[in-house]
């Protein structure tokens, strides 16, 4: 419990443990994963939508601390890049003080040659400064391939794949994320203990 007096914890409600009806907690400032054990109806309803739309649980006695040095799952939005018209589009919940982080689909799976590297970090400065979020970065892959004839590189293809399976189970990932997860993909910091 001494990992609790460190700082002020900004606990951030991610995501939902559907078998223990837990809400399910990070702190936005140092990863630190805790649970509330006890929601009442109104907040598991709420917290229905947190994968999609985090937010600022305020409620510290009711936090039951599980974890320190976790992936992180939730960040703080961006407000200064452009973005995807979804949200309008699709009636997808627009991304407010946080945005849910796909940790898990970070996991390695191969060692990336300098040529894929430079290729995802050239992908992420473009992401970065376009509308491509997870609905349209797997698009834009596919079309550039067809458009050029020049086959993006493996790691390219396995990012965009994995983007564009998170995005299908409706974990929509605005472009800020798209990119940071090409460069946290790039750089093989894959417990993405960096974003903070």
């Amino acid at each position: 419990m001494s990992e609790r007096n460190n700082h002020d914890h900004e606990w951030v409600v991610f995501s939902t443990a559907l078998q223990e009806c837990w809400l399910m907690l990070q702190c936005i400032e140092c990863g630190a994963m805790a649970t509330v054990d006890d929601p009442t109806k109104e907040e598991w309803t709420e917290a229905f939508h947190a994968p999609a739309k985090p937010y600022r649980w305020t409620d510290d006695t009711r936090v039951h601390f599980r974890h320190t040095s976790c992936p992180f799952h939730v960040v703080r939005a961006t407000t200064n890049t452009p973005g995807c018209t979804c949200a309008s589009r699709h009636g997808r919940p627009e991304p407010k003080e946080y945005e849910r982080f796909p940790a898990e689909i970070m996991t390695p799976d191969a060692e990336l040659s300098e040529e894929e590297k430079a290729e995802l970090e050239g992908l992420a400065e473009v992401v970065s400064n376009s509308d491509l979020c997870s609905t349209l970065f797997p698009f834009f892959v596919q079309s550039f391939q067809n458009d050029t004839g020049r086959e993006p590189t493996g790691a390219v293809k396995r990012i965009a794949s994995r983007i564009e399976k998170i995005d299908q189970i409706g974990l929509h990932l605005s472009p800020s994320i798209v990119a940071m997860v090409l460069r946290l993909y790039a750089s093989g910091n894959h417990d993405s203990a960096e974003i903070a």
